[in-house]
């Protein structure tokens, strides 16, 4: 569309309209000539957009955990040494009193350490804040397959993947997109739920 905002009917309407049933209509789509749409509500990522979509961060947060718990031993062991340096501390028998040059090693250890604790903290909040630039609240168009299935049973498990509508940069509707933390949660994607565009059940009355 960009038939997002565009007139819509739905698949009762269009059933009454064609002197058909709902289940007729998408049992009949084969390939989709007639886009449907369901409405959601969420967020919505491209679908080869690994690192934005659900799990994709579980890498750099493994790292980011390793990181600071190895940090924070790290700064526990060169406070220490160092207190034992200046006799104020005297360490257990399961320490070693470092060299110069272990201390240096140890330090520069975790220089690194903290670089890369603010790099993956600074890393995965730009991905928090770009995730939720993804929010989509409209139309989308329901794959073949789950039309297939509610034609069959009237109804489908609410899908997790979906293409956008059309636009003039994609013409074809068929771009592939990830669905997550719809809302409300729906369980279910029913007839009732799927709706078409008018222009669209226009342009294909007047190709019959």
């Amino acid at each position: 569309m960009s038939q997002h905002d565009a007139p819509t009917l739905t698949l009762a309407e269009l059933a009454l309209r064609w002197s058909m049933t709902a289940p007729q209509i998408l049992a009949s789509a084969g390939p989709q000539p007639l886009p449907v749409y369901f409405y959601f509500d969420g967020l919505v990522f491209d679908f080869g957009d690994k690192w934005l979509r659900a799990g994709g961060d579980t890498s750099a947060a493994q790292d980011l955990d390793a990181h600071r718990t190895r940090l924070e031993a790290l700064e526990i062991d060169l406070k220490r040494q160092a207190l034992h340096k200046l006799g104020q501390l005297k360490l257990t028998q399961w320490e070693v009193v470092f060299s110069d040059e272990e201390l240096a090693r140890g330090h520069a250890e975790a220089a690194l350490l903290r670089k890369e604790v603010e790099r993956l903290d600074a890393l995965l909040k730009e991905r928090s804040d770009a995730r939720q630039r993804h929010v989509r609240n409209g139309l989308l168009r329901a794959a073949p397959r789950m039309l297939q299935e509610i034609a069959r049973h009237g109804q489908a498990a609410f899908p997790h993947f979906a293409f956008l509508p059309a636009t003039p940069d994609q013409p074809s509707g068929r771009q592939l997109v990830a669905l997550e933390d719809g809302f409300p949660h729906k369980p279910m994607l029913a007839v009732t739920d799927l709706v078409v565009a008018l222009q669209d059940v226009t342009a294909a009355e007047a190709a019959r």
